[in-house]
This record gives structure tokens, sequence and C-alpha cells, in this order.
């Protein structure tokens, strides 16, 4: 199944989608729900975020073709990414005025991202799926000096906007082997398989859900491959993930006011 969260006819709503259709859904796909015969085209509907995370955390240095030489982490090396970073599929990714004026680089990161279904406190690897409602197409965008030059990533990787999730969440997928791009105007800038995880998801759940609780709708953004692209103003940025679909964003420049 696919689950979306939408808007139609200024109602706000999760629906499952069924080929063009959007089926309305009684409640969340987080609690007890139903589908009903409510449906929207979906060329009809404005697509919103799939969820509306309490928090995002995200693993650094996940596949060794990201290392750039580094040594590869022996454990999952997570971060936060800040849940207004959030913007959903058709919205832009927005570069700060202050990396335009500074030329600095901001670049797309193609990520599965997991999202949680149930609170989850020191799962097993063996059970740590169980606790997933599914997966969704994530941009981890990064402005490169930020990141590298302030004491943490906290605009690096948490400016407004930063944090592109959807279209949707797709059940019933294995995340042990998708694959995984990401095309800049059409070009591809990253192409990898999720089987090239370093950490692989159930280990990523166990080891962060040690420390840290994890809620329903929380997001975890499992690691980028290869060597991202820089993107600018006018880009049009596509994240692709196998069985879940297409995530795309334009980007533009803030509008100073």
């Amino acid at each position: 199944m696919k689950f979306t969260r939408f808007e139609a006819h200024g109602e706000t709503a999760y629906g499952a989608v069924e080929g063009d259709l959007v089926r309305q859904l009684t409640a969340s796909p987080f609690g007890e729900y139903e589908v009903t015969d409510h449906a929207h085209p979906l060329s009809e509907v404005r697509l919103l975020a799939p969820v509306t995370p309490g928090k995002i955390v995200a693993i650094g240095l996940n596949y060794r073709s990201h290392l750039d030489g580094a040594e590869a982490p022996s454990v999952p090396e997570p971060f936060y990414k800040t849940s207004t970073a959030v913007i959903a599929h058709g919205e832009d990714i927005v570069i700060p005025t202050e990396a335009l004026e500074g030329g600095i680089n901001v670049q797309e990161e193609a990520e599965l991202s997991v999202v949680i279904g149930r609170r989850c406190r020191r799962a097993t690897r063996a059970e740590a799926l169980s606790y997933v409602l599914g997966y969704t197409c994530g941009n981890d965008v990064s402005a490169r000096p930020w990141q590298y030059n302030d004491l943490s990533w906290w605009r690096g990787k948490s400016s407004d906007t930063f944090a592109p999730l959807g279209p949707w969440i797709a059940t019933g997928l294995d995340p042990g082997n998708l694959a995984l791009s990401a095309r800049v105007n059409g070009r591809t800038a990253q192409e990898s398989t999720t089987a090239d995880l370093l950490h692989d998801v159930p280990s990523i759940i166990e080891f962060v859900s040690r420390a840290v609780t994890l809620e329903p709708g929380d997001v975890i953004m499992t690691g980028t491959p290869g060597q991202p692209v820089d993107i600018h103003p006018g880009d049009i940025v596509e994240i692709e993930v196998e069985g879940v679909g297409v995530l795309r964003n334009g980007v533009r420049a803030e509008a100073v006011v």
C-alpha cells in the first residue's frame, strides 16, 4: 500500500494511492483506520509531506562510496535534522540568501527514508522492521561549508526546506536491496542500491532505539551513496527509490523581503 497525505477542497487528510486515485482514510495510518470510497484524482489534490515527523534521525557516512577516504564507522553515526526543514513533493528547496551571497555550495543527497509506525524503544535487530510503517524518498539537502565549518550541523543540514520527503509512504518493501538514485535536471547524479549500506535498516533501528525512543511518524534517513552534486536556483532535483516512486523538487533562491 502507498499512504499519502494530501489537501483537497480545503481539507487535509491521509489517503491510499491506487493508480491515479487517492482514497481517503478515516484516520492516519499510524493507528486504526479504514479506506473509504471517497476518492480524488491524484492530479486534483495537493500532495503534502507524507508525514510530519517529531524528529528526523539521519545517518552519516553509511555507504562506502560516500566515505571519500574516511574510515568506515563501526556503528551507525546519527545526527538530527529538524522537522521545520521538511517539505513535500513539488515544493521548492530554497537556498538561503547567506548561502548564495557567500558562494556556499548546496548539494542534494538521495536517501531511503524509514517511517516509524509505532513507539520503539530498545528494539532488537530481529524485531526492528516490525516497528516500520513504510518507506519514502528523502533528500538530505546539505550546505557543505556550513556543515564542515560550524561547530554543529544545525544550519548546514536543517535550514528550512532542507528535508524534502515524499511523495508517499510505501509499505511491504524489503529495505535490504532497493535501487536508489538522484537526478538533477534529468542527469543522473547518484545511483546505487541499499544493499550497499554499511549499516542496514534493522541495525540502525536497533542502535538508535537503545538511546532514543522512536515515535510514530519519526523518520530515519539512512545515508547517501557516491558523490552528491551542487544544486542551484532553477534546477529540478529528483530522488527515486525502487518501490516508492519519485520525489521531485525545484530549487530557488530565497526571496529577500
